[in-house]
């Protein structure tokens, strides 16, 4: 995941010139198609659209459970007895003030504090239970959706396997060669 997220980022860091050579003026074509084309022929690219929808679907329902509900009541007290004001873990990770070089005495104070309190009301305890149980719900009324989706990757894995293969056949050929 982080090698794709720098991917992306590095691509999106390129200047306008070679981002169109790369991907095409619609983003879609270019070099990148090409290339997609040889390696993967006419197999579909894996959907991660329906693993993705899936999972951010059980993190926002099992975040509206009562029992998540509660913990994040009782996180957000404890939170508020130590003197910080954040509605969720998430906003106190998240503070546009922790954008520094270094963690600052307030960002070391709001993490210690928020620690305690995710133990002392077992939220993380609480929300993973909540949530694995959405997830198995929504595995078992999306298992057609993920199996064709397993599919597809599987497919395009093996197309993406084969292309290694024949390149590491002929970057062997062409070292044997060298010699």
């Amino acid at each position: 995941m982080i090698r794709r997220s720098r991917a992306w980022d590095a691509r999106e860091a390129l200047p306008a010139e070679m981002r169109r050579a790369a991907c095409g003026r619609s983003g879609k074509g270019g070099c990148l198609k090409t290339a997609d084309r040889q390696l993967a022929g006419d197999t579909a690219p894996p959907d991660f659209h329906a693993f993705n929808q899936l999972t951010g679907t059980a993190l926002e329902t099992s975040r509206r459970t009562p029992e998540v509900r509660d913990a994040l009541r009782r996180w957000h007290t404890c939170m508020a007895k130590a003197g910080f004001d954040y509605p969720a873990p998430y906003a106190a990770a998240g503070d546009k003030r922790w954008k520094t070089s270094k963690p600052t005495l307030a960002e070391l104070a709001t993490a210690r504090a928020d620690v305690t309190c995710q133990k002392s009301t077992k939220l993380v305890t609480v929300w993973a239970a909540a949530e694995t149980h959405i997830q198995h719900r929504l595995i078992r009324q999306n298992a057609d959706r993920l199996h064709k989706a397993k599919a597809r990757k599987d497919r395009w894995l093996a197309a993406a396997r084969r292309v290694l293969r024949r390149e590491g056949r002929t970057s062997h050929q062409h070292h044997l060669s060298d010699q």
